[in-house]
């Protein structure tokens, strides 16, 4: 079947690469002209490791992991047991992006600088018109399209029906390299306001993180000047540490701005439409979940449709196998905004969030098998 996924993100570039993997035909269509830049640290564990895994993309992430400055580190934790190794893992989001990008873009068609009009369901299909593009028919409609998900609004709703703000915003964008080394894990903070920077290990990258309570703010998403004036605002005479973060926000090409918020859903298809990630079941950057259900719901959604049944059957089952899971992370997701307002620090408060084990899920083997034809070293064999 041909499948279009909206949103070139972890979730629908891991969908991709699944749904290729089972024999579908898939083509993500994304509007940034390119793989988006930018973004919170991804915190992986257990399952959504194993996912890794059977894409053959771990040691790859491993080596991406913001705990490991040098090769002789990276060695060592190689050589760990399975059980240990699989214990965290922490990724820039726009690496991990980038990582399942360049693993389907040679089997995927890509459509950039592209997003969705309309789409009118069909008994045997989905006849979709882009902004840009001439119209197309798929048999299946996947969104994997974020937060404020186009796809969600034309066939469930406005995002009112749906989003429900946790009273916190979040901007993060990159740093010179000598920040990870002279500010690395400094934390500024305030009542309702918190700026912190994460670096790496070696100091070669890092990023600002600046947290701020609010309720909800109107402002067009694609405003990135907009956005840097309301970050701004929020943090005037803050002190020295806020100050030179904003001097490079000014400059700064990759800045991400987003509300913690959460996405609740009765149901997270209609006919031939299914949502996956942040645009059916949000758990909020609060939660250092959301990569890992994005990995692990992309896995189960592409297995299940290669199972026999029919699409009606694998959404359902889809969704049944992740509801838990997705339950058990948005409340960690109330709990970790709630942390920001009782005083913790934003990064110990998502450390603390993202050590907690949650909801485990048990991953099935759906045919025709793994992707990997061999282990990763240190793993047993399948």
């Amino acid at each position: 079947m041909d499948v279009l996924v909206c949103g070139a993100g972890v979730a629908g570039a891991a969908l991709a690469y699944w749904l290729r993997h089972h024999g579908f035909t898939p083509t993500v269509v994304e509007r940034a002209p390119r793989v988006r830049a930018g973004g919170y640290a991804a915190g992986l564990r257990g399952e959504a490791l194993d996912v890794l895994d059977r894409m053959a993309l771990l040691e790859r992430a491993e080596a991406l992991d913001l705990r490991l400055g040098d090769t002789a580190m990276a060695d060592e934790y190689a050589a760990l047991p399975v059980a240990v190794r699989a214990g965290d893992l922490e990724i820039l989001r726009d690496d991990l992006a980038g990582l399942l990008y360049q693993a389907t873009r040679r089997e995927v068609e890509y459509v950039f600088g592209d997003s969705i009009a309309t789409l009118e369901q069909t008994v045997g299909d989905v006849r979709v018109t882009f902004d840009r593009g001439q119209p197309r028919r798929f048999d299946l409609v996947a969104g994997a399209d974020g937060l404020y998900s186009r796809i969600r609004s034309l066939v469930f709703g406005p995002p009112e029906l749906f989003v429900r703000h946790l009273g916190l915003y979040t901007a993060v964008f990159g740093l010179p390299g000598h920040f990870g080394t002279e500010e690395g894990g400094r934390v500024h903070r305030v009542p309702g306001k918190a700026a912190a920077v994460l670096g790496t290990r070696d100091g070669t990258r890092a990023r600002a993180a600046l947290h701020f309570a609010s309720g909800p703010l109107a402002y067009d998403r694609d405003d990135a000047g907009q956005h840097k004036r309301i970050v701004a605002g929020r943090f005037a005479d803050e002190g020295r540490l806020v100050r030179r973060l904003l001097e490079e926000m000014r400059g700064a090409k990759d800045l991400f701005f987003e509300a913690n918020a959460q996405v609740e859903m009765h149901r997270w298809f209609s006919g031939r439409v299914v949502l996956l990630g942040d645009a059916g079941y949000c758990a909020a950057s609060a939660s250092g979940r959301g990569a890992s259900q994005a990995l692990i719901g992309a896995y189960i959604l592409a297995g299940e449709l290669a199972a026999d049944g029919g699409h009606a059957r694998a959404f359902a089952a889809y969704e049944r196998e992740m509801r838990g899971f997705v339950a058990e992370h948005q409340h960690l997701g109330r709990e970790g905004a709630d942390q920001f307002f009782l005083g913790t620090p934003p990064q110990e408060g998502l450390d603390r969030t993202t050590a907690a084990r949650p909801y485990l899920i048990r991953l099935k083997d759906y045919v025709p098998g793994f992707a990997a034809e061999r282990p990763s070293p240190g793993r047993a064999a399948r």
